[in-house]
């Protein structure tokens, strides 16, 4: 077995912390966008072994 640390990130709270940061710089963005930013950048990182999908 390895020595890896598992971190489970939630996905709203993230997307929520994301608007938040947004609007106290005065930018809007549409949640869609943000979404699909944030599934691009989940998929680059799974490609490159830095994110794995953990199994409950």
């Amino acid at each position: 077995m390895s020595d890896q640390q598992v971190q489970i990130l939630d996905f709203e709270e993230l997307l929520r912390y994301i608007e938040r940061r947004l609007a106290e710089s005065g930018k809007y963005v549409q949640r869609d966008a943000i979404i699909a930013i944030l599934q691009a950048e989940e998929a680059f990182l799974m490609e490159k072994g830095v994110l794995q999908e953990v199994k409950e």
